[in-house]
């Protein structure tokens, strides 16, 4: 008993070039969105926590928030305009040719717009991932006091800290791999 094949047809892979810088792209493009909102949400409902004096008459005990810590309040700021930049980065690249595919030439205003969407969101959640290490290496005795007084303050600090640590190593990669050419393809995005 003989089986003939035909391959005309027959689960034969279309001729079209890869597209893994593209869906790469949007996927580290998508964390950096998620991870930047998500920082700035742990950060900007970060319990605030009472930190009581030292048991004398008079109530030494002192409320801090992350209101109170400029950094904190840059971190969601940032992170927040981060976002919104970052969509827009998306749609510029998947709605009007800015990224191009893999066999085509970008086009020059919408590719030069996604060069400066990029490096604004780099700049910003470095800047504010900076800013947070810095302030939690100089405040850190007014911090850690909330790890023992009721509230995750600390930890919320800490959680969004490295939240925009993420987003910003995100960013970074979205840089690198955006015009580096991968030889795979991921269905059903589409290389044009």
């Amino acid at each position: 008993m003989q089986y003939e094949h035909e391959t005309a047809d027959c689960h034969v892979m279309p001729d079209d070039p890869p597209n893994g810088t593209n869906s790469l792209t949007f996927v580290l493009r998508i964390c950096t969105l998620g991870l930047a909102l998500a920082s700035a949400i742990v950060m900007a409902t970060a319990s605030s926590c009472t930190i009581s004096g030292d048991g004398g008459d008079d109530d030494d005990s002192t409320t801090v928030a992350y209101k109170d810590f400029p950094p904190f309040v840059y971190l969601v700021a940032c992170n927040i305009t981060a976002m919104i930049l970052e969509t827009a980065a998306v749609y510029v690249q998947y709605r009007k040719g800015g990224g191009g595919g893999n066999d085509e030439e970008p086009k020059v205003l919408p590719g030069v717009v996604l060069v400066v969407l990029d490096v604004t969101v780099q700049v910003l959640v470095y800047s504010s991932v900076g800013g947070v290490f810095a302030a939690v290496a100089a405040y850190g005795d007014r911090i850690s006091a909330c790890a023992d007084a009721a509230g995750n303050f600390s930890a919320e600090v800490h959680r969004a800290k490295l939240l925009g640590f993420g987003a910003a190593l995100a960013a970074a990669l979205v840089a690198v791999v955006k015009d580096v050419p991968l030889p795979f393809s991921i269905w059903p995005i589409s290389s044009e």
